[in-house]
C-alpha cells in the first residue's frame, strides 16, 4: 500500500518507500492509510531523487 507524502510545497505524492528511512512526521488517515510530512529539505530531496524517476514519474 502507497504512503502519502506532502512535500513542502503542499503538493501530495505516493509512494511506497518506507517512512521509517526518511526524517517525516506520519499520522494514520484511514484504516492502514498514513500521511506523512517531510519534515527537512534533505527528505524531500531524496525521495524525490531516489524515487521519483521510476516509481513517482517525475524528473529532475
Amino acid at each position: 500500500m502507497a504512503t502519502r507524502y506532502v512535500l513542502r510545497t503542499g503538493e501530495i505524492i505516493h509512494s511506497n518507500r518506507n517512512p521509517e528511512e526518511l526524517d517525516v512526521y506520519c499520522y494514520r488517515t484511514g484504516a492502514n492509510d498514513y500521511t506523512c510530512l517531510l519534515l527537512s529539505d534533505q527528505s524531500e530531496a531524496d525521495l524525490l531523487l531516489r524515487y521519483g524517476s521510476d516509481e513517482l514519474n517525475v524528473a529532475y
